[in-house]
């Protein structure tokens, strides 16, 4: 594969399925309602399989919420996710989150990838058509859904979850949900609602104006390997890497984003008592994010 054209596909192709540091988030502290991490099941999909969509909302109260979603699965847009331009009309699908899960039904995507099929045919490799072919057959086709988070019925964010349709028969997946440590009292999300991080034994308790270490669970044994392409087209193992984003109402973090060899992080307790609402986000810096909400006593 040579000449300009396929470097630039190639680039916006690494652009799209490559890795990515943590998206959401410009501070740590939560002020107001905002999305800080959404999570597709399964992170890789085949086309005609269901992608249930879902949104971590942090608020420092409780506040009446919805997310809606839309994807467009036009031939022009899945071919953009390969670095080319083909034309056609956009097929934009939108659907909403209910009791916090929205689901992209797998008849639209392969609904989507029949068009596409139609489109590209058996288009040779140094065209736009057979650009779309090598990259979906052997990455992927790496799409972006919108969300709005709207509260009380007006916009308060809107961001991006991006997502992959591969025909690959292994499939990329989630992290597990978050388990970390406060101090010395640990908090898990792998029993029961995986987005609650629920006291293994006590709960955390915090000193006022004290400040504790904060560390993720170090095993990491769940980051995978993917397929990725290099500058000149040649296929490549690409690896994912671990990113902890913390998140509370109150406080102050060392840092808002921590990866290995340095996980943890220290947060000082407020000055007022109470329990403080903490938030643990980890992506595998490609496609998977899992997150929980737990609770820190400050007495």
């Amino acid at each position: 594969m040579t000449g300009s054209a396929m470097r630039r596909a190639l680039l916006i192709a690494l652009l799209f399925a490559g890795c990515e540091g943590p998206d959401f988030a410009p501070s740590s502290i939560v002020r107001a309602p905002r999305v800080i991490a959404a999570v597709a099941t399964p992170a890789e999909s085949t086309p005609g399989q269901d992608v249930r969509l879902s949104t971590i909302v942090a608020s420092p109260a409780p506040v009446e919420h919805a997310v809606e979603w839309e994807i467009d699965l036009g031939v022009p847009a899945l071919a953009a996710a390969a670095g080319q331009t083909l034309e056609g009309a956009p097929r934009v699908v939108q659907f909403e989150a209910v009791d916090g899960v929205a689901r992209l039904p797998g008849e639209e995507t392969r609904a989507a990838m029949d068009a596409l099929s139609a489109a590209i045919d058996d288009a040779p490799l140094g065209t736009p058509e057979g650009v779309v072919r090598y990259v979906y057959e052997t990455v992927g086709l790496t799409l972006l859904t919108r969300f709005t988070l709207r509260v009380n019925g007006e916009i308060a964010m809107e961001g991006f979850k991006r997502i992959a349709l591969s025909p690959a028969p292994s499939r990329l997946t989630n992290p597990p949900p978050p388990r970390f440590r406060v101090g010395e009292a640990w908090l898990s999300a792998r029993s029961g609602d995986p987005t609650v991080c629920a006291p293994e034994g006590d709960v955390p308790r915090v000193a006022p104006g004290e400040t504790v270490t904060l560390s993720p669970e170090p095993d990491e044994d769940w980051l995978e390997t993917f397929p990725a392409l290099d500058l000149e087209g040649q296929v490549i193992t690409g690896r994912e890497d671990a990113y902890y984003s913390w998140f509370s109402t109150a406080g102050d973090f060392g840092f808002e984003t921590t990866r290995p060899p340095g996980r943890d992080t220290e947060w000082t307790a407020p000055m007022e008592p109470g329990e403080v609402p903490f938030w643990l986000v980890v992506r595998d810096g490609h496609l998977g994010t899992s997150a929980c909400l737990g609770m820190i006593r400050v007495e």
